[in-house]
């Protein structure tokens, strides 16, 4: 604090008169910064006793620490901002308009559900292989350990398959799931970007 004096009193003109009224309620007059009332408001008057400015409290290390944070709170949201617009200009660029958009999700989905449909479709072939397997062991219901081993490992290799079968088509469930949240999350980014007045996109 009393370097800080010391620069502001380098600064300040000759001229110039402080004054102020200390904590315990003395006023104080010099040519310089008053470290008595470095904690308040100090008036700096010309030769002529005209009030030329006014000096402000110094501020304490929490002060400071506090000025500090606000500062740097500030330029992340700005910077967050500034990245936000940036964004929605890449996104507008993207999909100009409601159709746009809609003709995209279409794609995307056709997509994965033509991999639905093909895990569907070799589902229902193991599904009839299963069940072919499954009546050749019931010829030995009675004593399945005579069962032949080739038609025991059919019926396991089958039985894995189906259920990698399984897995895969649930993967695909979860990808359609997470791309009509992506979609969604755009279009409502997107509407008011493409409507700006109303929020709302206009009609497809």
């Amino acid at each position: 604090l009393g370097l800080t004096a010391a620069v502001m009193a380098q600064k300040a003109p000759s001229s110039s008169v402080y004054t102020c009224t200390d904590a315990s309620g003395q006023h104080l007059t010099s040519d310089r910064p008053i470290p008595q009332c470095q904690d308040r408001e100090q008036r700096v008057l010309g030769p002529s006793g005209m009030e030329r400015s006014r000096l402000g409290p110094a501020l304490t290390e929490t002060e400071m620490a506090e000025r500090l944070e606000q500062r740097r709170q500030a330029a992340l949201l700005q910077q967050r901002e500034k990245e936000q617009r940036r964004r929605d200009a890449a996104l507008l660029a993207r999909y100009p308009d409601r159709r746009s958009h809609d003709a995209a999700r279409r794609d995307s989905l056709q997509t994965i559900e033509e991999q639905q449909a093909m895990v569907q479709q070799r589902l229902g072939l193991l599904g009839r292989e299963q069940a072919q397997l499954q009546q050749e062991l019931e010829f030995y219901a009675k004593d399945p350990g005579k069962a032949p081993a080739r038609l025991r490992t059919s019926m396991q290799e089958v039985d894995q398959e189906m259920q990698e079968q399984r897995l895969l088509l649930q993967g695909h469930q979860d990808d359609a799931r997470r791309m009509h949240n992506r979609f969604d999350a755009e279009l409502q980014r997107l509407q008011p970007l493409w409507n700006p007045q109303a929020g709302t996109p206009p009609r497809p």
